[in-house]
């Protein structure tokens, strides 16, 4: 049975349909297609405890969780002596997850807007060098525009992207959909953090006759921890993608384990003279 398709909570996404797809393999750096570029082993372990530990952080916080949230997660910690909070993920029962959008793209998540300053901490981070180290690299994997964007904040998103932060649930998933060229431009920056995941291409219709596009109709590749991909046209539009829950890859299972993806956008030309 199909599944309906949504938008993310920023508007992102328009709606499309699903099916099954042959594989088109990724080898290291080698991508199935040309708009897509995959970087392996992007961030080293530290990197990658650094970014998932201040990550959840963020979506802890007060501002972003209600009573029961915050109750349940001090249960569990209760419950659970021996863990230090250094450690990752608490278990899935630990967090308030959203069960859905009204449209149901995104099954069982926790997602953000990371704006200026949110990163800040006060008293300092312990880790506050590493974690701004860290970000610095992620940030350059989409440049600033010829302008110098003004001066923002330490660890704060560059002026000219959007940040998005996005936890699924060890049995969450996202579902087929295209993304709206209306909220923001035209590349997606996607971090991989916590559990491997499989993400699907599905080529459109009208792909082919409007773009030319060179690649492969379907394909599927798998985002191992502490990756990053770089998605540009016509995979953004034309071409429908997801993140799949349990599958194999290679004749071996891969997801059931929670994820975090950090997710970074280049902002539409009216948003960064805003």
């Amino acid at each position: 049975m199909q599944r309906p398709i949504a938008r993310l909570a920023i508007g992102s996404l328009r709606r499309t349909s699903c099916c099954s797809c042959s594989r088109a393999y990724t080898t290291n750096a080698q991508s199935p297609h040309p708009a897509l570029t995959i970087l392996p082993d992007y961030l080293d372990a530290i990197e990658q405890d650094v970014l998932l530990r201040n990550s959840l952080r963020l979506l802890d916080s007060p501002a972003r969780t209600n009573s029961a949230g915050r109750k349940r997660r001090r249960d569990w910690i209760k419950q659970n002596p021996h863990w230090d909070g250094r450690r990752g993920f608490m278990a899935d029962e630990a967090y308030a997850w959203e069960e859905g959008h009204f449209d149901g793209v995104i099954k069982r998540y926790r997602e953000m807007l990371v704006r200026e300053g949110m990163w800040a901490s006060a008293p300092p981070l312990p880790d506050a060098e590493q974690l701004e180290a860290a970000l610095a690299k992620i940030y350059s994997l989409l440049p600033p525009p010829a302008t110098a964007p003004p001066e923002i904040p330490p660890r704060s998103p560059p002026s000219h992207l959007i940040l998005h932060l996005l936890h699924l649930a060890s049995d969450g998933a996202i579902y087929p959909h295209v993304d709206n060229l209306e909220a923001f431009g035209r590349t997606i920056v996607g971090v991989s953090l916590g559990g491997e995941r499989v993400m699907r291409f599905k080529r459109s219709s009208e792909s082919a006759q409007e773009t030319g596009d060179p690649g492969p109709t379907e394909f599927e590749v798998l985002l191992e921890p502490g990756s990053a991909y770089i998605q540009r046209e016509p995979l953004r539009t034309f071409y429908t993608h997801e993140v799949l829950g349990m599958t194999t890859w290679r004749g071996r299972s891969v997801g059931g384990s929670q994820r975090l993806s950090i997710m970074l956008r280049d902002r539409l030309d009216r948003d960064a003279d805003a």
